[in-house]
């Protein structure tokens, strides 16, 4: 996962895991299913403008264009990039974009861009009268799409382009435009302007709501730059920044070290392994013969390695040897964090916080550590109980105290207890999942997708597809580009969400010499104001099918490709006029509610109605099927769990003031050892402690990169999840308990959650204010359906102490 881009240009892209990069080939050519769609769309207008007697047609158009849509998906085609329909006619440029038609022009685009944004900086500068100054954060704003209309695609190039001169392309622009983005964070006279504009009641009075939001949260994105302090603080602001920025790298890049102490093994030891992985493992180690003749094998303890022994080896020490060696991490990675945290806490010192959590929560729903500890506390009292079970069983299972190498292996165990349930798999090919989606769409808020043939140059690749999201009357709302399979031209980003352009209003945007031509194709007119519309891309590595074979998802892709879909609409539907608040564009503790919500969408027996069927023969898919996987994968929940609550309540220590550095090098693992003992995460169980206890010598924080980019913000995630399970149940699914995949309307407690009322209520409270609106009055107003108290709702608009309190008291679901 990764996180928003802070500053001038924002962007979000949220990462997982990755998959086996492999070549596909098959028979029906893209270029012929172009032809079909073009068929289809005619038909569809040509019987959309029947008359009312002509209901059967316009029903069998609909019914073809959903086939279409499943087929664009599920068909095979071919991969190569000569094929003549990817190249065929004249370029339109990547994502319908004039500029973006070959690198050269890419290049130039980015100093256009630059040279826009010069010219918008020249207008805020000069602003002298109220009016003036009133547009300072529309120029802001359309500065901001400006530049990062051009860098959000470089990034994306970057990733996921296989040609090597657009890669170069994108690395140059992208490296040119971040630098003078850099220098717009700094610049005093911006700052100034917008100070004066919030500052002047003529000038800030006539702001709507949603324009005070986007000024406000450019002066705090300036006053977290140092740019409020007097010149000497603010050089060494500037140090630190550039000395934070390297230590981040040299902590990064710590992780690619091979461990630097290798473990004697013996080969007999190796046995329980897949084949495959111990024929790697002796492929690439060294091996000596012991006295007794017996085969030691020296085991690098890298994460493939590790995975595989805490799995499946059946012998303990060698479990805890290979354990204790790979948790011990690189000694270099742990000075870099230590430098990294310290420059962090005086960093947030110097522009007057208390710490590096106080600064980076400022602006988030948490809004201080004190705020998030409430909350992980509370959560963690709740999920106590749980665990302990859990434990427990391990430790009846085991017959002897169970430590923390013996997890994985004592839970794989446990998980095949039952033997080996039937894949999933055959139920959801990837064309039902995305014909699912779109009914699930066009049932909660009237939108649904519909496959569009790409133009020439529109796409990178010719496995990309396209999508147009139309809403009821059949008007465009966005485009999404979905690049969902892995390749070996693909970076290893996993699943992404790519904000390529951002929904906002352009009809009243500033004149500029040099500014965006805004093409047709990307702008729509609606009550007499003109719009640009939002376009996304969705990335994923699933694997390859086979050939003459759909692809076919797992559970765990499913739930991958739900979740994106809900970033994507969180991006088709927030579009609320402005660059800087729309769509995902909100604080990092509220950007995952709505993806995490489709999670549970994924699961419902009623969503799964709507296109979870095999792809042969057309059976639905047994749900008494999908209650057992369910049933296996929460079994030991509350262990992901305790390791998200750990992670979190870690990550806040280290961004605390008391950072222990006077008692030297090594401090942050003393205190790593002191969260590990902390009572909140095994409440005085003996058999927990074990478990869950810090092991001497290891250092794990080497290991946890994510304190780079969710610095005092780990905790994000495990507090959204509680939020769209707390949506989930009180405008969604009633007040049940979360026992999903029991078919019938009523009988699991929880009525159909495919609620029109529902939907739009979520998407108006919701999804259509982007970061427009304080979070928590969003939560407040979804929530206020009369399943709610009013002292509830109260304390949650308000967003205090005793609102992340009562987050922490809701019920997680899947536990």
């Amino acid at each position: 996962m990764r996180r928003a881009q802070q500053g001038i240009c924002q962007h979000l892209a949220l990462l997982s895991t990755g998959g086996k990069l492999q070549q596909r080939q098959g028979g029906h050519s893209a270029f012929m299913l172009g032809r079909r769609l073009q068929t289809a769309r005619t038909a569809s207008t040509a019987s959309t403008a029947s008359t009312a007697s002509a209901a059967a047609p316009v029903h069998e158009a609909a019914r073809e264009d959903e086939r279409i849509l499943r087929d664009l998906f599920d068909l095979p085609t071919q991969t190569t990039l000569g094929s003549r329909w990817f190249h065929q006619g004249r370029p339109t440029g990547l994502l319908m974009e004039a500029r973006f038609v070959s690198p050269a022009s890419f290049r130039r685009a980015g100093e256009q861009a630059v040279a826009e944004a010069q010219a918008l900086v020249s207008r805020v500068l000069a602003a002298q009268t109220a009016e003036q100054k009133r547009q300072v954060v529309k120029c802001l704003d359309q500065l901001s799409d400006a530049l990062c209309r051009v860098m959000d695609v470089a990034e994306l190039v970057r990733q996921v382009h296989p040609d090597s001169s657009w890669q170069r392309a994108a690395d140059a622009v992208y490296g040119s435009m971040f630098d003078y983005m850099n220098g717009l964070n700094t610049h005093v006279g911006l700052y100034r302007k917008v100070v004066e504009a919030m500052d002047d009641p003529a000038c800030s009075g006539s702001f709507s709501a949603i324009e005070r939001e986007v000024a406000l949260s450019f002066r705090r994105d300036f006053e977290r730059s140092g740019i409020h302090l007097p010149k000497q603080a603010h050089t060494r602001f500037v140090a630190l920044s550039a000395a934070i920025h390297d230590h981040s790298r040299a902590f990064l890049r710590g992780q690619a070290q091979t461990p630097d102490r290798a473990v004697d093994v013996p080969m007999e030891h190796l046995r329980a392994l897949p084949s495959q992985v111990a024929m790697a493992i002796l492929q690439s180690s060294k091996t000596r013969k012991r006295s007794d003749g017996a085969t030691i094998i020296q085991l690098i303890p890298d994460d493939y390695v590790a995975h595989h022994v805490l799995r499946d080896c059946t012998d303990e020490p060698t479990r805890e040897a290979v354990f204790c060696a790979w948790q011990r991490g690189s000694p270099r990675a742990v000075t870099s964090l230590e430098a990294l945290l310290r420059e962090r806490l005086a960093l947030a010192q110097a522009v007057g916080y208390d710490s590096f959590g106080h600064m980076a929560l400022d602006d988030k729903m948490a809004r201080s550590p004190g705020h998030v500890d409430a909350f992980l506390r509370g959560l963690a009292a709740q999920a106590q109980p749980r665990w302990s079970a859990v434990v427990d069983a391990l430790h009846a299972a085991k017959g002897a105290a169970v430590r923390p190498w013996d997890r994985d292996f004592l839970v794989a165990r446990q998980q095949m207890d039952g033997g080996a349930l039937p894949s999933l798999r055959p139920y959801l090919s990837l064309g039902r999942v995305v014909l699912g989606l779109s009914r699930l769409f066009k049932r909660l808020y009237g939108v649904e997708f519909r496959a569009a043939a790409p133009q020439p140059g529109e796409i990178w690749h010719p496995e990309v597809r396209k999508l147009e999201v139309v809403d009821d009357a059949g008007r465009l709302l966005g485009l999404i580009y979905c690049d969902v399979f892995a390749r070996s031209s693909k970076a290893h980003v996993g699943a992404a969400h790519f904000t390529a352009r951002c929904a906002r209003r352009v009809d009243d945007d500033i004149g500029v010499q040099g500014g965006a031509d805004h093409a047709g194709q990307t702008v729509v007119e609606r009550d007499g104001q003109r719009f640009q519309l939002p376009v996304v891309v969705l990335i994923c590595d699933f694997p390859v099918p086979a050939e003459g074979s759909p692809p076919l998802l797992s559970w765990s892709n499913v739930e991958t490709i739900f979740h994106e879909m809900g970033h994507a609409m969180h991006s088709m539907l927030g579009q609320n006029g402005f660059h800087n608040v729309a769509g995902t564009r909100c604080p990092v503790d509220f950007v995952e509610l709505p993806s995490i919500l489709m999670e549970h969408f994924a699961r419902s027996p009623h969503v799964l109605e709507l296109f979870a069927s095999h792809y042969k023969t057309d059976a639905p898919l047994p749900l008494e099927l999908i209650r057992k996987h369910t049933e296996q994968r929460r079994r030991h929940s509350a262990l992901d769990l305790h390791a998200q609550l750990f992670m979190a309540a870690l990550d806040q220590r280290y961004h605390s003031k008391d950072l222990h550095v006077a008692s030297g090098p090594g401090w942050s693992s003393r205190v790593l050892a002191d969260v590990q003992q902390d009572q909140m995460f095994f409440g005085g169980s003996p058999s927990a402690a074990s478990f869950f206890g810090h092991v001497q010598g290891t250092q794990w924080q080497s290991r946890f990169t994510h304190l780079v980019g969710y610095g005092a913000s780990y905790y994000a995630y495990l507090f959204d999840r509680v939020l769209a399970g707390r949506i989930w149940d009180r405008v969604f699914c009633g007040d049940s308990s979360d026992t999903p995949l029991v078919r019938g309307g009523g009988e699991d407690g929880c009525g159909n959650p495919l609620s029109r009322e529902a939907g739009e209520r979520f998407k108006n409270e919701v999804l259509s204010w982007g970061g427009g609106r304080d979070p928590w009055m969003s939560l407040a107003a979804v929530l206020d359906n009369g399943k709610t108290s009013a002292k509830e709702i109260e304390d949650i608009a308000q967003g205090e102490k005793s609102a992340m309190r009562a987050v922490g008291s809701w019920r997680l679901p899947d536990l």
